[in-house]
C-alpha cells in the first residue's frame, strides 16, 4: 500500500511540473541567453478556501483556475516577458511530508531524466509552518528552465505542492520572489 501510495503521489508531483511547464510553454518561442527579469514586487494574498491555506504573489499575476479539481495556477502577466508561473496541486496522502517529497523525487528522476536536482533543503515559513523547497534545472522544448517546487502539510492529510517556474535565464531573479511568496504560506485557522 505504502508503494502505491508513493507512485500516486510521484505521479502528481510530475503533473504539476507538466501543467507548470505547458502554461510556461505558451507562446514563448526563443528564451534562450542572459536577461533580468523586469522588478517584480509582492502583490495581493491568493487564497484557498477548499484547500484551506493561503500565500502571496507577485504584483499582477493572475489566478486560474487549473485542469483539474485542486491544481490552481497563478501567471506572470503575459506584457512582463516573463513567461513564469506558479502552479498548486493538492492531494492526500497519507505518509509524512518527507516520504511525500521523496515519493516525487523518485517519479520526477524516473520521468523526466534529464531533470537536474539541484538543491533539497528544508523551508520554514513565517507563521512557522514546516515545509520542503527542491529547486530543479529542466529543459522542454529546447528551452532551460528554472524550477522550484514548495512541499507542505495541509489540512485534513493532504499535502501541498507549490512549484515555480521560470525561463532558465531569469531563474536567478526570481527566486527571491518566489521564496517571499512562499514564505508567506500558512494554512487556514479551523
Amino acid at each position: 500500500m505504502k508503494m502505491v501510495l508513493r507512485i500516486v503521489a510521484g505521479l502528481v508531483g510530475l503533473v504539476v511540473i507538466v501543467l507548470g511547464v505547458r502554461q510556461f510553454t505558451k507562446g514563448v518561442h526563443e528564451m534562450s541567453g542572459k536577461g533580468n527579469a523586469p522588478a517584480q514586487k509582492m502583490g495581493e494574498t491568493y487564497t484557498s478556501t477548499e484547500s484551506g491555506y493561503s500565500h502571496r504573489i507577485p504584483q499582477g499575476w493572475e489566478s486560474k483556475p487549473g485542469p483539474q479539481p485542486g491544481v490552481t495556477m497563478i501567471v506572470a502577466p503575459k506584457e512582463s516577458g516573463l513567461a513564469s508561473n506558479m502552479v498548486a496541486t493538492v492531494e492526500t496522502f497519507a505518509g509524512s511530508l518527507n516520504d511525500y517529497v521523496e515519493a516525487n523525487k523518485q517519479a520526477l528522476k524516473t520521468s523526466v531524466p534529464d531533470a537536474k536536482i539541484l538543491s533539497d533543503s528544508e523551508f520554514v515559513t513565517d507563521a512557522k509552518a514546516i515545509g520542503h523547497k527542491v529547486k530543479l534545472q529542466n529543459k522542454m522544448k529546447d528551452v532551460d528552465l528554472a524550477q522550484t517546487m514548495y512541499f507542505f502539510d495541509g489540512t485534513d492529510g493532504r499535502k501541498v505542492i507549490v512549484t515555480c517556474t521560470a525561463p532558465g535565464k531569469f531563474g536567478s531573479d526570481l527566486d527571491p520572489l518566489f521564496d517571499d511568496c512562499m514564505k508567506t504560506f500558512a494554512l487556514a485557522s479551523r
